[in-house]
């Protein structure tokens, strides 16, 4: 089934001169066109419950920053489940993880006390366009290290959470309160969901700075149309305040999604030093308009004393074509209150976010965008050229929600999780058996030893090495050998040559035994068929890893078919014009 759409889609491409896969990177025409289905997968055969995007890179260069992982969280309706994920710079995998069926949002790495941890709001995403959860810390080993919650009994939002140089948190948090609706049309007191800023003590878990945006902001000073909220249980978003930054002044920056505003906030007095953007902006634009007229925007971010850096999304959910979705990095004169663009960064698809989105800016100086709703990250150049481009879904079902990532970032990190190896006996292309082994979370595995005993209660001693080999990506494969002995088992081994963990011994022939009788092909009963565990699951075309050579043969069959079929019909075509010609030219003779 897979091959022959597979053929469909070469057939397509060669006619109408899109090539299915260009020769500079690993784009992939079958992935943007739903060949793997709507929300693409990789699975494994040592962790079967495991799953991760299936990337496909459109564009890539030896220039984007290789040395740092991906972190992500897949989540919407296409998804099995809501999941931390991170990748390496092959898009291999390296750590997932759920959290008690919570969304989750904001994947991070981030120092407190001198040590890394992973960072991560946990919660209800359902209420109004924003959240209702804590954060999440872990530590190397992936243990929970500290639940941090909003003060006074209010719950943390989702859209942003970060450490301070101080040992503080920064939480977005949202509030309703009533409030006179006036202003905006309505001629009764009504349910507005309030904005706040806190920053948070980690030891005790108190408030030291807390900023409401009703206290600053008018209801009428932004662009969302109150419609029918501010109604009953409705509360009206006018605000909705999607990040946080503290510059090294004190003072906060935050941005306004509705406001189309960010606003620079004094740390002391929680006044209001200056607005950039927005119906109440205070700065000249040097750069005709286009550095204050972004709309929409997450993750404003100080980069420098005097630089900006923003994800204009120009877009939202009802106004989806009015401008393109650009990274914007502004430079600004707080003393002649003056704001220019530095750079621009836009997507060769032109991607629309409508939601959500990154900007970070990395240690190399590239940029990392990450589209929010629209399920891709792109890397550039500080100048804005575009080095690496990739999707983690068909880009023809960009805007649906199904599959999402708030925001898409790049750290280093290093991982030594408390589990053992996960491992497995699978048949593999060669139907023949294979001993499968991966570790999920653990970054310092360099090369795993497969070793052998006759006793699974045997001494360390009694296990004799077999074969090694280097890490492969998430799961490396041995083959298996009829001379190998009764129990097989994986040492993973650090690069510097010492032991980091060791799976549990498995019983060959007790596997062997019990294969179901279901998995033996009717065609051939000495010929185990496809072992589930071994599919990559695809939301409408399942296919083994084991079969992917057999589809690439027949888009290359397909392909030349194509062509053959053209090429006959252009000499045909050119046989009969020259025909006709004779014709003519002796009647008129």
């Amino acid at each position: 089934m897979w091959s022959s759409w597979a053929f469909f889609l070469v057939a397509f491409g060669a006619v109408s001169g899109r090539p299915s896969k260009p020769t500079d990177s690993s784009y992939d025409f079958g992935y943007e066109h739903d060949a793997y289905g709507s929300h693409p997968l990789t699975v494994f055969k040592s962790a079967a419950e495991l799953e991760v995007p299936k990337l496909d890179v459109l564009q890539s260069s030896k220039l984007c920053e290789s040395s740092l992982y991906t972190l992500l969280t897949p989540r919407g309706g296409a998804t099995r489940r809501p999941q931390a994920t991170i990748l390496d710079s092959n898009g291999d995998l390296i750590w997932t993880s759920e959290w008690n069926g919570q969304q989750l949002y904001n994947l991070m790495v981030q120092e407190y006390k001198g040590e890394n941890y992973l960072t991560f709001w946990a919660g209800d995403d359902a209420v109004g366009g924003h959240g209702a959860g804590i954060i999440i810390m872990l530590d190397n080993t992936y243990t929970l290290f500290k639940e941090v919650r909003a003060a006074y009994g209010l719950d943390a939002d989702l859209h942003d959470f970060r450490i301070t140089k101080e040992g503080t948190a920064l939480i977005t948090v949202y509030e309703i309160v009533q409030r006179d609706l006036s202003e905006v049309g309505k001629d009764h007191v009504g349910p507005v969901w309030d904005c706040l800023i806190q920053e948070i003590d980690l030891e005790s878990g108190l408030a030291i700075f807390q900023w409401r945006a009703l206290d600053h902001w008018n209801l009428a000073d932004g662009y969302r149309e109150i419609g029918g909220d501010g109604e009953g249980d409705r509360a009206y978003d006018f605000f909705h305040m999607n990040s946080i930054d503290k510059d090294a002044r004190g003072n906060y920056l935050t941005s306004s999604r509705y406001m189309h505003a960010l606003t620079y906030i004094n740390g002391t007095t929680g006044e209001v030093i200056w607005i950039l953007g927005g119906k109440r902006n205070m700065f000249r634009d040097l750069s005709n308009g286009t550095a204050t007229n972004f709309a929409y925007q997450h993750d404003a971010r100080w980069s420098g004393n005097d630089t900006i850096t923003i994800f204009d999304n120009g877009v939202d959910d009802l106004h989806r074509d009015i401008a393109d979705t650009r990274g914007l990095k502004l430079k600004i004169d707080e003393q002649n209150m003056t704001v220019e663009v530095v750079t621009e960064y836009f997507n060769p698809h032109k991607i629309h976010g409508i939601s959500q989105g990154s900007f970070q800016s990395l240690s190399n100086g590239n940029v990392l965008l990450g589209y929010g709703n629209a399920a891709a990250f792109t890397e550039f150049a500080s100048n804005g050229d575009v080095l690496c481009d990739t999707h983690f879904r068909p880009e023809s079902r960009f805007g649906s929600a199904e599959v999402q990532s708030y925001r898409v970032y790049k750290y280093e990190w290093h991982g030594w999780p408390k589990t053992i190896p996960s491992s497995a006996l699978r048949i593999n292309s060669a139907r023949s058996w294979s001993f499968y082994v991966s570790w999920n979370g653990a970054t310092e595995v360099s090369k795993w030893i497969l070793q052998g005993s006759n006793s699974s209660n045997a001494t360390e001693d009694e296990w004799t090495e077999l074969n090694r080999t280097k890490r492969m990506g998430f799961e490396t494969a041995f083959e298996i050998r009829k001379s190998y002995p009764s129990y097989l088992r994986a040492v993973a081994v650090h690069s510097e040559g010492h032991m980091l963990g060791v799976s549990e011994p498995l019983d060959v022939q007790a596997i062997k035994d019990e294969v179901s009788p279901d998995l033996i092909s009717p065609l051939n009963p000495q010929r185990p068929a496809i072992d589930p565990t071994q599919l990559h699951y695809t939301y409408g075309f399942n296919f083994t890893d084991d079969e992917v050579w057999i589809a690439q043969i027949a888009m290359a069959c397909g392909g030349f078919l194509i062509i053959g079929v053209l090429l006959r019909m252009g000499i045909a075509a050119w046989d009969t014009r020259r025909r006709a010609y004779q014709r003519v030219s002796t009647e008129a003779s």
